[in-house]
Parts: structure tokens; sequence; C-alpha cells
């Protein structure tokens, strides 16, 4: 039985959704070696493709983070507003970058 909110210790909490959770884990798991390799191998720090798919787990991690701040119902929207701006900001800078590259 799955629940969208639990109480503990009489403080309610959103329940993070399994497939957020589970983005949120791949895309941290993923950014280490993505940055070492963009950082470590210059010729391939021009690689368009390696920029994109590097842009596309930053913003996967920075959205679910963003996301999971939410624990209280009252400020979920808010969250949600806050989250897509983000994404939108980081989307456009990443792009004038990997198109540039």
């Amino acid at each position: 039985m799955q629940a969208s909110n639990r109480v503990v210790y009489g403080r309610e909490f959103k329940v993070t959704p399994l497939w957020m959770w589970m983005l949120q884990r791949a895309s941290g798991v993923l950014l280490g070696p993505l940055v070492a390799l963009h950082v470590w191998a210059p010729a391939l720090a021009s690689n368009r493709a390696l920029s994109a798919v590097l842009l596309a787990v930053i913003l996967a991690h920075g959205y679910t983070g963003l996301r999971r701040i939410a624990v209280k119902r009252d400020k979920a929207g808010m969250t949600q507003a806050v989250a897509v701006l983000w994404c939108v900001v980081v989307l456009a800078f990443g792009a004038m970058l990997v198109l540039h590259a």
C-alpha cells in the first residue's frame, strides 16, 4: 500500500514518487563521471553530444532535487514553479553553450 503522505513524529511529509527518487539517484551517479570526462579530456569538452548529455543529466538532477524540497502541501505549487523556472534558465544557458561548442 502506497501513501501520498505520511506522519512522522507528528509532522506530515509528502512521499517522494518512485520515479523521481530513481531519477535523482541515477542522475547523481552519472554526474561524477560525466563531469570528470568533461574536465579531464579537453578535446571532449567541445563535443556537442557529451555536452548535451551532461546538460540533460544536470537538468534531471536539479529538477528532482528542487521538487523533493517541498515537504508541505501548501508549498508544492511554489516549489514546482521554482523547479520549472530553474530548468528553463539552465536550459537556456546550457543550450547556448552546447550550440556554441
